[in-house]
């Protein structure tokens, strides 16, 4: 076989059109590689969200919290309802909630964003135990008060003490918890009745939150609200719920094949013409390779290995250039009117399939211009 460093001496000295097919490489890869770890970074906030003891409750026909109303009496009907948790003073574990979504216009940067807000009761707490204070102090009913997640903190420049206009009044931030990373760190939660009296949501409720003893009880209840004459609404456990707000990176993970695609394409045909340049230019080389013994199969593998060699430094350096995003937080748009704050995840799989991806460009494009050395006759080359 012919010597690897044959190839490689030949990428050093032909070093600009190998890095500008290079290039090629990395930009498709870089690409590939922060567009997974955007989706995967997405997924992960949607699928730690939610507790699978809790099972959420909407309105009938209502897929999405912000347009879901649940009246007194059915809040009252599902409380009630068998298989829901109490505490130990035996109130129903059951959290009565209004989620609202406003805007909020940031000075420093001159921009508007959307500002989630959860109205809460005390038992809330006992509901979504994923909820935990990490500065500040707990939320106190009617003293105008909120609590918001990290997330919150980190987007909208808030730290205990700020004031935020909700309504027609001021707010003050009390304190900022997380959540294990869920989407609940993306909201501000304040005083259900007097978030209510503010947006004239009396009596008025977006989601009903039922915790049961367990995962099985959990679907054991969704399955008892859904098949009852009586109660009409929509249940899912939260994680079924949260799941399904993030089908829409479906959509997102599509488009960045398609792009992908489209480059690798465009990657593709650069390394053939590189490819078909050297062979042009080096064909009394493969003459004299032919001559002096090596037989055409190793000169066409010893071409292909160096389209190889192209992919893998483009598919390096754009994985390295991809990396570079991995824990950067950022916040997107899921469900109807929902934002969460997520961070590029960059993960061992998508590493490893972006490499595999460079690769399979890199064998494509260099095998048409390989097969073509095999039609070289020697001597014609020579002349």
């Amino acid at each position: 076989m012919i010597p690897l460093k044959y190839n490689a001496r030949n990428l050093v000295v032909r070093w600009k059109t190998t890095l500008m097919t290079a290039s090629g490489f990395t930009l498709v890869v870089a690409a590939l590689v922060v567009m997974l770890a955007f989706v995967e970074g997405v997924q992960k906030v949607c699928t730690t969200s939610g507790e699978p003891e809790n099972v959420i409750v909407l309105a009938k026909g209502n897929n999405d919290e912000v347009f879901s109303q649940i009246d007194t009496r059915l809040a009252s009907e599902l409380e009630n309802s068998r298989g829901v948790g109490r505490n130990d003073a035996g109130v129903p574990l059951a959290s009565r909630e209004i989620f609202l979504v406003v805007h909020r216009r940031l000075e420093q940067e001159g921009v508007f964003k959307f500002l989630q807000i959860r109205g809460v009761q005390p038992i809330a707490f006992d509901v979504h135990t994923q909820i935990r204070i990490i500065d500040g102090s707990p939320l106190r009913a009617s003293q105008s008060e909120v609590i918001i997640g990290k997330g919150v903190q980190r987007e909208h420049q808030l730290n205990v003490g700020d004031e935020i206009e909700m309504g027609r009044k001021s707010w003050k931030v009390a304190g900022v918890f997380e959540a294990g990373g869920s989407a609940f760190e993306s909201e501000v939660w304040a005083d259900l009745p007097e978030l209510s009296s503010q947006f004239r949501r009396e009596g008025v409720y977006s989601t009903m939150v039922l915790r049961t003893e367990g995962p099985e009880a959990a679907k054991e209840l969704m399955t008892q609200l859904e098949s009852s004459r009586s109660i009409s609404c929509n249940p899912k456990t939260e994680p079924e719920y949260y799941a399904k707000q993030a089908e829409q990176t479906q959509m997102i993970t599509s488009a960045a094949w398609i792009i992908a695609w489209f480059m690798g394409i465009g990657a593709i045909f650069g390394v053939m013409n590189t490819m078909f340049a050297a062979i042009g230019q080096r064909r009394k080389d493969i003459a004299v390779l032919r001559i002096i013994g090596f037989k055409a199969h190793e000169i066409l593998i010893s071409f292909l290995l160096e389209a190889i060699l192209i992919s893998i430094i483009g598919g390096f350096l754009g994985i390295g250039f991809g990396m570079s995003v991995n824990g950067f937080s950022r916040s997107t748009a899921i469900g109807a009117a929902r934002e969460v704050a997520f961070a590029f995840s960059v993960t061992e799989g998508s590493i490893i399939f972006a490499a595999c991806f460079s690769l399979a460009m890199g064998v494509v494009g260099g095998l048409l211009p390989a097969l073509s050395v095999v039609r070289i006759q020697p001597l014609e080359a020579l002349r």
